[in-house]
C-alpha cells in the first residue's frame, strides 16, 4: 500500500508538459505586461489582460501543490487548453480582432465550458450516481449563464474604471456624449447561451442513450469513483 500510494503521487508526463507549456506562455505573457509598463507604448489595450493572464497560467501549479491528484490531468489540460485559445490567442495576440467570428466562438465554447464547471461542483459536492438528470440541467446551466454575467461584469468595470475597451470602443452620440454599444455584451450573453444548450442536448442525448459519448468519462474523472458512477441502475449483489 505504502508503494502504491508513492506511485501515485508521480507527476504523470502529460501534466509535466502541460506545467512547461504554463510556465512558458506565463514568461510570455509577463515579458508583454513588462513590455507595456517600461515602454508606455500601449495601442491596444493588453496592460491588464497580460497581467491576468500571467496569474491564470499560474493557477495550475497553485492547483497542484494544494490538491495534488484531486485535481485530474484531464481538468488542468482542458483548463490550459481553453485559456490559451480563449485569452492568449483571442485576447493578448488579438485573434478577436484578425478573426470576427473567434471572439463569439470563444463565448460560444465558454458557454459549454461552465456548464461542464458546473458539472464539475456536482460531482465534488454531491453524490452524482444519486442524482436527478433535471438537477443537472439546472445546475449545469445555471453555473453556465453565471459565468457569462461575471464575465461581462468584469469587461463592464475594466472599461468603467481602468480604461481597457472589453465591450468595445466608446462611440459618440449627436449629443457629444461617449456611449459604448451593448449589443456586443449581449451577443457575447447569448453565444454563452448557446454553448450552455449544446451541453444540455448533450448530457441529455448521453443519458437517453446510455452511452458514454465522451461525457461518460467526463464524470468519472470529475468523481474520481468510477467505480460508483453508473448510468443503470444498481442491484444489490447476492451474498455470498
Amino acid at each position: 500500500m505504502r508503494e502504491r500510494s508513492e506511485n501515485e503521487r508521480k507527476i504523470t508526463p502529460l501534466r509535466i508538459g502541460v506545467f512547461i507549456f504554463c510556465a512558458a506562455a506565463a514568461c510570455f505573457s509577463f515579458s508583454y505586461f513588462l513590455y507595456i509598463v517600461i515602454s508606455g507604448n500601449d495601442p491596444y489595450n493588453k496592460l491588464m489582460t497580460s497581467l491576468l493572464l500571467t496569474v491564470m497560467y499560474l493557477l495550475p501549479f497553485g492547483a497542484h501543490l494544494l490538491f495534488k491528484d484531486k485535481v485530474s490531468d484531464f481538468v488542468i489540460t482542458f483548463y490550459t487548453a481553453f485559456l490559451t485559445v480563449a485569452s492568449l490567442l483571442g485576447q493578448l495576440l488579438r485573434f478577436n480582432h484578425h478573426f470576427p467570428w473567434y471572439d463569439k466562438f470563444c463565448h460560444f465554447s465558454f458557454g459549454y465550458v461552465g456548464a461542464l464547471a458546473g458539472l464539475f461542483i456536482l460531482c465534488k459536492l454531491a453524490d452524482y450516481a444519486k442524482l436527478r438528470p433535471s438537477l443537472v440541467f439546472i445546475v449545469t446551466f445555471s453555473v453556465s449563464m453565471m459565468c457569462a454575467a461575471c464575465w461581462e461584469i468584469m469587461e463592464y468595470l475594466s472599461s468603467m474604471f481602468l480604461g481597457q475597451t472589453a465591450q468595445g470602443a466608446p462611440v459618440e452620440t449627436v449629443n457629444g456624449k461617449k456611449v459604448v454599444d451593448i449589443t456586443d455584451t449581449m451577443l457575447d450573453i447569448i453565444s454563452n447561451f448557446g454553448g450552455a444548450a449544446l451541453f444540455l442536448l448533450h448530457y441529455a442525448l448521453h443519458k437517453i442513450t446510455k452511452k458514454s459519448l465522451l461525457l461518460g468519462a467526463i464524470v468519472k474523472d470529475f468523481c474520481g469513483r468510477p467505480d460508483e458512477v453508473s448510468d443503470a441502475p444498481q442491484t444489490d449483489k447476492p451474498s455470498k
